[in-house]
């Protein structure tokens, strides 16, 4: 066999180099394509339409929780969504603390659950009011429900699932029974842990201080299956100022139907505990107030009115003198 010249060498490596650019070996000169990763265990399902309609119900949940968990814990709630946002199964429960109160909750008409977990801390802040306490600090518990508390934890939740049911009726009429308690989320197996899921977050809070969280896990199969029948043209979910006549009426429902802490502060002093212990009946407890002086009347923690002391028909009332202003407006 001959051996190859110069030239037949140059021509066959020009002919080569054009099959190495085929196969993936960069070219000496242009530009590089860039190269993304795709995993096939994270597609987004839900768009941005469906986060939009989504984070729209749960808005009305959150307004109806509040003047129900006002009325529960005789005391003003505020709660607000944190966030909604698309993720798999196992980085769900990951998120979720322990111990922790984690609910299931099944469909009634319907195969599939929804996962309520409610921050333990809050929990606590919630059964300590239900008992009679007056704990104006949050304090961080690292336990489980007690069976009674758990008993205390189970009918509040249901206050919240008639809540959530009434803000989910203009999409779909759910019914929910309260399948499992779970105090550790490495128990809680309701679908595959690559499967994906909506976790819906909102903060609750007292005044100035936070409560603790609610989380709402929806399943991504679930959710698919409440959507597919719901035309979304039929009615705008976006950031609306006006209100339908049918929330407008159910807002005036709870609210009159709201039940507030009422009290009037005739006066303060400081004692000692033995002269606390050592009273009687008929001793004479000695006020800093003047006696003509209005005195505060409190709603839930708020001073709004000043008032007087009066008689009427043999029993002690209160007449209202004044509106307190806050922050310059007029309760």
């Amino acid at each position: 066999m001959d051996a190859l010249s110069q030239s037949e060498i140059d021509a066959l490596l020009s002919q080569t180099k054009g099959v190495e650019d085929d196969e993936g070996v960069a070219p000496s000169s242009g530009k590089e394509k860039a190269v993304f990763t795709y995993n096939f265990r994270k597609q987004k399902k839900f768009n941005k339409g469906d986060f939009v309609l989504l984070e729209s119900i749960h808005k009305r949940f959150l307004r109806n929780i509040e003047v129900t968990l006002t009325n529960v814990l005789s005391a003003p709630v505020m709660a607000t969504l944190a966030a909604a946002t698309e993720l798999s199964y196992s980085d769900c429960m990951d998120s979720f603390s322990s111990p922790t109160c984690i609910y299931i909750l099944a469909l009634r008409n319907s195969p599939g659950k929804f996962i309520l977990e409610i921050d333990p801390n809050f929990a606590f802040f919630v059964i300590d009011k239900i008992l009679g306490g007056n704990s104006r600090e949050v304090h961080v518990m690292d336990r489980e429900l007690s069976l009674i508390e758990e008993r205390i934890m189970h009918r509040v939740v249901n206050f919240l699932i008639t809540d959530l049911v009434e803000a989910w009726e203009r999409v779909q009429k759910l019914e929910f029974d309260i399948d499992a308690f779970y105090a550790q989320p490495d128990y809680v197996q309701v679908i595959s842990n690559t499967e994906s899921v909506i976790l819906i977050s909102m903060d609750v809070r007292s005044s100035d201080k936070t409560l603790g969280y609610i989380n709402l896990c929806i399943p991504s199969g679930v959710l698919e299956g409440l959507l597919l029948k719901y035309d979304k043209s039929s009615e705008k979910f976006g950031r609306e100022v006006e209100q339908s006549e049918s929330d407008r009426e159910s807002l005036h429902k709870q609210v009159n139907n709201s039940i507030l802490p009422l009290r009037v502060v005739l006066g303060q002093t400081k004692m000692n505990v033995d002269d606390l212990l050592n009273l009687d009946s008929g001793d004479v407890i000695f006020l800093h107030s003047e006696a003509k002086k209005p005195v505060d009347v409190f709603v839930g923690d708020l001073s709004l009115f000043k008032a007087t002391p009066v008689k009427r028909n043999n029993s002690i009332a209160i007449k209202i003198s004044d509106v307190v202003r806050i922050n310059n407006n007029t309760v």
